[in-house]
């Protein structure tokens, strides 16, 4: 049975394939183009034919780009808008919305006020916890001292529990952001650990200058120039006092000898 049915099966697929064959003989007849004219023009319409996936590709690619760039902006805003708008207080200071003091004594001079407005609507947890550690009798900055003072950089202060400037306090100075630039003397900052923790200690500028803390410690005051009060002149006394190597730890001690929410 399988001989009969192989003739049957050889002219199926013998017409099947040799159908085009002959097709193809007959149009280059027909049209009196010879076989070698017929493949170079059969070449020149795969290399068209490549050309036209060259450029479609070429075109899905550069829409494919244009998406991914457009989602990598779209990206980027969002966790611009998520961070916050970076806030440069020489320009346009954040508002106050609180105000605590330190009476600071050191050397021959009377106990001198320091005022310091924080800027509680673009910091508020970091402002809740250092209004808590000026207001709260039990862990407070009273008694404390500026532990250690850079000349025309900075003046660091708030170490609880330590007066060699690690503090050994629970209490925290939680950052919410970094946004805050640092480009006006007298801002007030929390200090950041190797680890990028935080405790209870902070640092005050001395200069408008001190971008080395953009983005790495987070402002969340400013020393304010209330009447009968140091304000900065008191800054700057302090930052010219004489230190002791290697960490520029005062010789004389400077003293935090109150503090306090400021009604003003």
């Amino acid at each position: 049975s399988l001989l009969l049915l192989f003739p049957v099966v050889l002219r199926i697929f013998g017409v099947a394939a040799f159908s085009p064959v002959k097709q193809r003989n007959t149009n280059i007849i027909r049209h009196n183009v010879s076989p070698s004219t017929k493949l170079f023009a059969s070449e020149n319409n795969i290399q068209l034919d490549r050309r036209s996936f060259a450029t479609k590709s070429i075109a899905s690619i550069t829409t494919v780009a244009s998406a991914s760039v457009a989602l990598l902006s779209n990206s980027q805003s969002a966790l611009a808008d998520d961070e916050g708008t970076i806030i440069d207080p020489s320009v346009d200071l954040p508002k106050i919305t609180n105000k605590v003091y330190l009476d600071i004594k050191f050397g021959n001079y009377k106990t001198k006020r320091m005022v310091i407005g924080l800027f509680g609507d673009v910091m508020p947890k970091t402002t809740e916890n250092f209004l808590s550690l000026c207001s709260n009798g039990d862990v407070s900055y009273a008694g404390t001292t500026f532990y250690r003072v850079i000349s025309d950089m900075t003046i660091q202060g708030g170490a609880i529990g330590s007066s060699s400037g690690k503090s050994s306090s629970s209490a925290v100075l939680q950052p919410d952001n970094f946004n805050i630039k640092h480009t006006k003397a007298g801002l007030v900052s929390a200090v950041r650990n190797k680890d990028g923790s935080q405790d209870s200690r902070f640092f005050i500028q001395t200069k408008d200058d001190a971008g080395w803390a953009d983005d790495r410690y987070a402002a969340f005051g400013i020393v304010l120039e209330e009447e009968g009060t140091g304000g900065m002149d008191l800054v700057k006394k302090i930052s010219k006092v004489d230190v002791k190597a290697p960490q520029n730890n005062p010789k004389d001690p400077v003293m935090i000898v109150g503090c306090g929410v400021f009604e003003g």
